[in-house]
């Protein structure tokens, strides 16, 4: 007399042999939600929306935090990496993106206006600074009492949806003011024609000593609409100066910044080459030079974790301890495993996982381990091609895409795989939903019909021959389900399953080997095979 009872049902580890398989491991996990050691279905995706912008989406983003799904998608062909800005008070839902060109931001008047390939306006992200010092010119007017030399720089301003952007200070000028002199400032740098802006004038700044030293200070702010707007006469007292000059160390960020991400300090940070960027806290269009670190390898991704970053190299992974760019600090961790994929390298639970050449790897501050490293070798894991895998974190699974289909790895570490071929995926945070781009379409993950299932048991190797006259499967409901025993892996019957009762199985074969597969819509959570119908009754 035999009876075995599958339950606990778990995903695939293709790196061990099927008959050397744990007992609730699975030969085959398609198209399945494991829910409390039970087998339910996936469902479809259903489509939210239908982008007018053409070409294949490699990068999607809904925009319009408080709009209903389908309203606003943008969309680009190419990989790009979206953050909405840490701007205070921000109305307009600032974003900011690279991967598109040189980097570049956008907020709702501007992206949703002209058009519906959005986001359809955008201003470069690169403010530069004025590239020629003011010139100074002596004019009567009632100056110091005493004469004095000063030093004046300028800047250009920027207004981006109701935001006041600066730029970096222009090269310095030098001259003298006494009782019966002013300064005229003149001889501005043309307006930057580099990309789309909207620049609306210039702040002019001059030295100013006091008891703690000497800084520039705002006298004048000219505006392109002011009459003149070529030049000023400064005729501040050292008294009504303004502003101390925020920008005197910004730098405009590289054009081919990369990777772009918000931090929780508020910084924003990305990656040229081989250097880590930061931004200024709260001023995503300022990236100080003295901010940059510089890695051994090239940088494929930078992923938060906690308050610092990690950074994934083609090489070795780096922890950058903060995210306060004037505190940071980037140390080397001991695990050469490279990121093959910046598409798969995603925030979770508290570490960051990426694909390596090994498997999944997680990076966590205890270290860094592979995931997948008891379900599949080197050889299994590289044929499902890892340098192409994008990926999510969604309700505590990891979900890889591949060129054909896609897994999930939960974290109770089973790894089940879906046959929902997509080339972009989103995880909405205000809406807590994934969704993903097939053709198109935007879809929303699992929220279709159920997609037929299927699982397969380890192989069962008896002790000795035997043969099962009936099996049982305990179910939620019996619409569509289909039992599949396997004997020395050839079929030997089909069953469609229409309640839990007990059901025969043929006669006339004996054998050690036996393999039991499920399939259809319905959710299961125990399959019962024994010798007899009997042996059932005290299941």
């Amino acid at each position: 007399m035999t009876l075995l009872v599958l339950s606990g049902m778990g995903g695939i580890a293709p790196r061990v042999t099927p008959e050397l398989l744990p007992d609730g491991k699975a030969q085959t996990a398609s198209n399945v939600r494991l829910h409390k050691g039970g087998v339910a279905a996936l469902r479809a995706p259903s489509t939210v929306a239908t982008p007018t912008k053409s070409g294949t989406a490699v990068t999607i983003h809904r925009f319009g935090k408080n709009q209903p799904e389908g309203q606003y998608w943008f969309k680009w062909t190419t990989a790009v990496n979206v953050a909405r800005g840490p701007i205070a008070g921000d109305t307009e839902e600032k974003t900011y993106y690279t991967g598109d060109g040189v980097p570049k931001e956008t907020s709702s008047t501007m992206a949703l206006t002209g058009g519906t390939d959005y986001p359809v306006g955008y201003h470069n992200l690169k403010l530069p600074a004025p590239t020629a010092a003011p010139t100074l010119t002596q004019v009567s007017g009632a100056g110091p009492a005493l004469e004095e030399q000063r030093a004046y720089v300028y800047t250009n301003i920027e207004s981006f949806s109701g935001q006041v952007k600066e730029s970096g200070p222009s090269p310095a000028a030098i001259g003298t003011a006494d009782a019966s002199h002013l300064l005229r400032v003149s001889g501005f740098s043309a307006i930057p024609g580099e990309g789309p802006h909207d620049i609306i004038g210039r702040r002019i700044y001059r030295s100013v000593t006091s008891s703690s030293g000497t800084d520039y200070y705002l006298v004048k702010t000219v505006l392109l609409t002011d009459t003149p707007n070529d030049s000023v006469t400064d005729d501040t007292a050292d008294t009504g100066v303004g502003e101390a000059l925020p920008s005197l160390y910004w730098d405009t960020p590289p054009d081919d910044l990369a990777g772009l991400v918000t931090l929780p300090s508020g910084a924003m940070c990305g990656f040229s080459g081989k250097e880590v960027c930061f931004s200024e806290i709260g001023m995503p269009h300022a990236w100080p030079d003295k901010y940059r670190l510089t890695a051994d390898y090239n940088i494929v991704a930078v992923v938060p974790m906690g308050q610092g970053v990690i950074v994934l190299t083609d090489g070795y992974p780096y922890f950058i301890n903060s995210g306060d760019p004037s505190s940071a600090q980037m140390i080397k961790l001991d695990e050469e495993q490279a990121c093959v994929s910046a598409r798969s390298a995603v925030a979770f639970g508290g570490g960051v996982i990426y694909a390596s050449p090994d498997g999944l790897v997680m990076i966590t501050s205890s270290g860094a381990k592979i995931l997948t490293d008891a379900l599949y070798d080197r050889e299994a894991w590289q044929s499902l091609t890892p340098s192409g895998i994008f990926a999510a974190k969604h309700d505590g699974r990891y979900y890889g895409f591949l060129s054909s289909g896609g897994f999930i790895l939960d974290s109770d570490g089973n790894f089940t795989t879906h046959d929902v071929t997509a080339t972009a995926c989103y995880v909405d945070p205000v809406l807590d939903q994934l969704y993903i781009a097939v053709g198109t379409a935007i879809q929303k993950w699992d929220a279709g019909a159920a997609k037929t299932h299927t699982w397969k048991s380890k192989k069962y190797r008896l002790p000795a021959p035997t043969s099962f006259g009936a099996a049982q499967v305990i179910a939620t409901s019996y619409s569509s389900l289909t039992f599949k025993i396997y004997v020395d892996g050839t079929l030997k019957h089909t069953q469609t399953v229409t309640s839990s009762a007990p059901f025969r199985l043929p006669a006339g074969y004996r054998s050690s080997l036996f393999e039991f597969e499920l399939s259809g819509t319905d959710q299961w959570t125990s399959c019962n095979v024994a010798s007899t119908m009997e042996e059932l009754k005290g299941v």
